[in-house]
């Protein structure tokens, strides 16, 4: 029976991706991140490293009652994935941006989501996300009425 759902981001929160993230200030003087600088280096992802927040992550992948989810903004390749089965072990599902998907990070996780809180196996159960994007941490915390932890980084913009 799923008593909890876990949700956690990766970048910044799973996974220190530092080496391959820059930000820049757009037009309005707003710091973002460098999508151009990411994707350009996305071949680099097997240079990430686990991060603390890992070991909860895999206390609760090996719990029978909690359902794990990865949420994050990152168009997943082949070695992506990889990184995943081999340094964090797979979560019980992947919520993650496709090709030419140009939605908001929160709405992105908004819309992966909608449908596990629909089900009734997912109603009941306590959901914790785990994020350091304090924007995208208050859209989705408050979209499902969830708990929230924000995981300060230096990636979560």
């Amino acid at each position: 029976m799923i008593t909890r759902v876990s949700i956690y981001d990766m970048d910044g929160t799973l996974v220190n991706s530092m080496h391959r993230y820059k930000t820049q200030v757009d037009s309005s003087g707003i710091t973002r991140i460098d999508l151009q600088y990411w994707r350009d280096n996305e071949h680099r992802c097997l240079e990430d490293t686990a991060l603390p927040l890992c070991v909860q992550y895999d206390i609760d992948r090996h719990d029978k009652n909690c359902y794990v989810i990865i949420a994050t903004a990152r168009i997943l390749h082949d070695a992506d994935l990889a990184w995943i089965d081999t340094i964090l072990g797979k979560p019980d599902y992947i919520i993650s941006r496709k090709e030419n998907d140009n939605r908001s990070g929160a709405l992105l996780k908004i819309n992966g989501l909608t449908k596990f809180f629909n089900l009734k196996n997912f109603r009941c159960a306590k959901a914790t996300f785990y994020e350091d994007n304090a924007t995208y941490l208050k859209q989705v915390c408050d979209k499902f009425n969830i708990m929230g932890v924000y995981i300060p980084s230096q990636q979560g913009y």
